[in-house]
């Protein structure tokens, strides 16, 4: 009897920094660096149309503009405060197939780019 409560004591004094150690928060530097303040690029272009008859776009507020017949190349940019899980948006739609890029940039990177050979497509990030 003396032999089990030793080992179950021991078996406690062993598992109980490891408890402690996995419940502690994990340090994720990414999730501190929210909010930050970054420049966004919204960039619509084609080789097939000179223009769209529909551009869609999250603005500096997070609120979805919508140009009409916009002349392409399109390019918008501006500095939004963003938080973590923050989504940005692009969208464009024309009348007939139409081979159109989409991309956005962030703080000058490209960070999601497509070419859509249709009447219509939208990319969105999240900041994660």
């Amino acid at each position: 009897m003396r032999l089990i409560k030793k080992t179950l004591l021991f078996i406690s004094i062993s598992i109980f920094p490891m408890l402690l150690s996995s419940c502690s928060k994990d340090d994720d530097s990414s999730s501190s660096s929210y909010p930050k303040q970054v420049s966004i690029t919204y960039s619509v272009s084609s080789a097939t149309t000179a223009s769209a008859v529909l551009i869609t776009y999250k603005n500096e507020k997070g609120v979805d503009i919508n140009v009409t017949n916009a002349a392409l190349p399109y390019i918008k940019t501006f500095t939004r405060t963003v938080n973590k899980n923050d989504v940005l948006s692009l969208g464009y739609g024309t009348n007939t197939n139409q081979t159109v890029k989409l991309e956005i940039f962030v703080n000058n990177s490209s960070v999601k780019s497509k070419v859509f050979p249709s009447t219509s497509g939208a990319l969105t990030y999240l900041f994660e």
